[in-house]
């Protein structure tokens, strides 16, 4: 059986694999890996007076990647 290479994915493959794959656990792992690496854009405070819009923004810049 050949060995895949999840790190030759791109983001889209890789999902996609996942999608049709459910009972592959490395691409699970490979894929939750490179999410979790990722930094995190948005950082609000309680105490912030936009923090709607900084949610908002950053469900829409979520949204516009997944594509």
């Amino acid at each position: 059986m050949t060995k895949i290479n999840y790190a030759q994915m791109s983001d889209r493959e890789l999902k996609r694999y996942l999608l049709t794959h459910r009972d592959d656990l490395e691409a699970f792992h490979a894929y939750m890996d490179r999410r979790h690496s990722r930094p995190r854009e948005t950082s609000i405070t309680f105490d912030d007076p936009q923090w709607e819009e900084k949610i908002l923004s950053a469900i829409r810049a979520q949204l516009s990647s997944s594509d």
